[in-house]
């Protein structure tokens, strides 16, 4: 009886394990891009680079990577386009701050033409 009662108790954890991993899995190929298709993330696609990053994925979480961990590796390999959120850095300021400097810049001007 004993047996049985720890085999259910081993069975129902290892089950919470794989629904926290596929938790995972799904939460992270929905935020990686696919690098061959036309903006769609790694869930929407069939295309055969897809396919491999996603069992790569499966793969690290299964060896108990985390997800930063996973996102980091594929930014390196692939790039920070890999990403829908990149990060803040030197190569990309210019897109995250160029519009707002623009629109500061075209108000200043407009602004100083109509007062005076």
């Amino acid at each position: 009886m004993k047996n049985i009662v720890l085999i259910i108790t081993l069975l129902h954890s290892l089950n919470g394990f794989t629904s926290d991993l596929d938790s995972q899995y799904k939460s992270l190929v929905e935020e990686l891009r696919c690098m061959v298709c036309q903006n769609q993330n790694l869930s929407e696609s069939e295309a055969p680079l897809a396919v491999d990053m996603k069992q790569k994925i499966r793969a690290m979480l299964e060896s108990g990577k985390s997800e930063q961990e996973i996102k980091t590796f594929l930014a390196e390999r692939y790039s920070s386009y890999i990403l829908y959120e990149p990060p803040i850095n030197m190569q990309n300021i210019i897109l995250w701050f160029g519009p707002l400097v623009f629109i500061l810049a075209l108000s200043y001007f407009l602004i100083r033409r109509y007062v005076k």
